[in-house]
C-alpha cells in the first residue's frame, strides 16, 4: 500500500502524463483515397504569419489535386515551395499540387509547407489550429494542426516526445 505522500506523487505522474500524451499528436485525418498524418504547427503572435505541416497520402488509383487551404485563425492559407539554389533560400507560392495515385506529399520545414497568414490570433503550444483542406474534386478535410516546439516525431528527449503503445 503506498503512503500518503507517494500516492500523492503517483496521481500527480498519472495526471501530468495525461495531460501531455493526448495533446502532443494531432491523430490522422482521412477523406476518400487521401490520408493526412501528423498536422503541426509552430507558435506564432497575433498579426504575424505562421506555418503548417503534415504529410499529405494518397490511397487512391487516381491522382487527386488539392486546390484550397482554409482557415478562421487566418486571414489566407497559401500553399509554399522552399527551395535552396546557389547558397540562396527562396520560397514560391503554389496555387495547387497534385498527389499522384499511391503517392504522398511532405509538407515540412525547408520544403513544401502552409503559410497562414495574417493570424487573428496568436498560436500557442499544445492549441490546436484548424484548417480545411479543399480538393478538386469537392471533396474536404478540416484538420487540427497541434502547436508545438518540434515535430511530432522529433528526438527532443522530452515527455512530449515519449508515448507508450
Amino acid at each position: 500500500m503506498l503512503r500518503p505522500p507517494l500516492l500523492a506523487l503517483a496521481a500527480l505522474a498519472a495526471v501530468s502524463a495525461t495531460a501531455w500524451a493526448p495533446a502532443a499528436w494531432a491523430g490522422d485525418y482521412k477523406v476518400g483515397s487521401i490520408t493526412v498524418q501528423s498536422p503541426w504547427s509552430r507558435p506564432a503572435q497575433a498579426g504575424m504569419n505562421g506555418v503548417g505541416f503534415m504529410t499529405l497520402v494518397n490511397t487512391g488509383a487516381k491522382p487527386v489535386t488539392l486546390t484550397a487551404i482554409e482557415s478562421p485563425l487566418a486571414a489566407k492559407v497559401e500553399l509554399h515551395q522552399s527551395s535552396m539554389a546557389n547558397g540562396v533560400m527562396t520560397m514560391r507560392r503554389q496555387d495547387t499540387t497534385t498527389l499522384a495515385a499511391g503517392g504522398k506529399l511532405e509538407l515540412s520545414p525547408g520544403g513544401y509547407h502552409l503559410m497562414l497568414l495574417g493570424l487573428k490570433q496568436p498560436l500557442k503550444v499544445g492549441q490546436k489550429a484548424p484548417l480545411t483542406l479543399v480538393f478538386a474534386d469537392g471533396q474536404r478535410v478540416t484538420v487540427d494542426l497541434t502547436v508545438r516546439l518540434t515535430p511530432p516525431n522529433a528526438a527532443t528527449g522530452g515527455m512530449m516526445d515519449h508515448q507508450h503503445p
